[in-house]
């Protein structure tokens, strides 16, 4: 996902070590929701940076779950850090109090208008990892498909990732081609710099390959609450909870999941922060690869400057 920032990354006076999440690509597929615990992840990088030799001056860069990742990989090892920036999923700060997942889609039905996290039903379903890998094109669209609104009040937006991830049924619906997608419907592809073929087919020869199994466990994790004792420790000790390092907050006006305001939440808690928004949906990295590399250039630079 990072292809397309990585050769500016590569101009830049600083060592990347760009890891493929535990889950996905080169790394172990477990499918034990408990092995996805963010303090055990936090641990496992750690332990890849021993092994790399390197210094106690590590910028955490995540997207996605990789923001959460690199969220918690910060509050484990804040001696090591000195900055970190997180792309999509704003701060997500440890609570003392449960998951529930019912109860987070009346709230943010409540907040929204829409269900934030409905799209969690289909993924903690036990079909759901057969049927992704039964139907990937159309699994793909799901992910990277538009469809603009003309409803008053959001006429020109493109509401495609709200309508399958936070509308009831929706995903399954056209990952199956049932309901309002039978007979073979799809929905058009947002426009790629690189298009989709070369993408598209990567994407089908690795989880044909790899399966969904060890992806789904991120939402199992969460939903059977494998790590509150370890977000409770987080939540009531003094002072683990704020971020003590420059930060760089980058989101996207068309993810309708990790939602640009969400940060808002947690700002008494990050003392040095910089926010920026880009018009683009949740895979900005395949829509906006440069524009993204650009800001993190940018801010690298300006607030990490190497001695010459």
């Amino acid at each position: 996902m990072w292809a397309g920032a990585i050769p500016t990354f590569l101009k830049l006076p600083y060592p990347f070590i760009v890891l493929d999440l535990l889950g996905f690509a080169g790394s172990s597929k477990p499918v034990e929701a408990s092995k996805y615990n963010y303090r055990n992840q936090a641990n496992s990088i750690a332990q890849i940076l021993d092994r790399e030799k390197v210094p106690n001056n590590v910028i955490p860069i995540g997207h996605d779950w990789g923001s959460a990742t690199a969220q918690r990989f910060y509050l484990y090892n804040k001696p090591r850090c000195i900055g970190l920036s997180i792309l999509s999923l704003a701060y997500q700060v440890p609570s003392s109090q449960k998951f529930h997942l019912e109860e987070q889609n009346k709230l943010t039905a409540q907040r929204f208008e829409y269900p934030q996290w409905e799209y969690w039903n289909f993924f903690l379903s036990p079909d759901a990892p057969n049927l992704m890998r039964e139907n990937l094109e159309r699994f793909y669209d799901v992910n990277h498909g538009v469809y603009i609104s003309d409803k008053p009040g959001e006429e020109g937006r493109d509401i495609w990732m709200r309508e399958m991830f936070c509308t009831k049924g929706a995903m399954r619906e056209y990952v199956t081609g049932t309901g309002k997608w039978a007979g073979g419907k799809r929905v058009e592809l947002k426009d790629y710099p690189d298009g989709h073929e070369k993408l598209l087919q990567r994407f089908k020869e690795r989880m044909s390959r790899d399966g969904f199994e060890g992806p789904v466990q991120y939402y199992v994790s969460l939903a059977e609450n494998t790590m509150y004792e370890d977000e409770k420790e987080l939540a009531e000790k003094e002072g683990a909870t704020r971020i003590e390092v420059p930060m760089l907050y980058i989101g996207q006006t068309g993810d309708w999941v990790c939602r640009t305001d969400l940060m808002g939440d947690s700002k008494g808690l990050v003392g040095d922060l910089e926010e920026r928004v880009v018009d683009a949906g949740h895979w900005v990295l395949y829509e906006k690869p440069g524009e993204i590399a650009a800001n993190l250039k940018e801010w690298l630079v300006r607030r990490f400057p190497v001695k010459k």
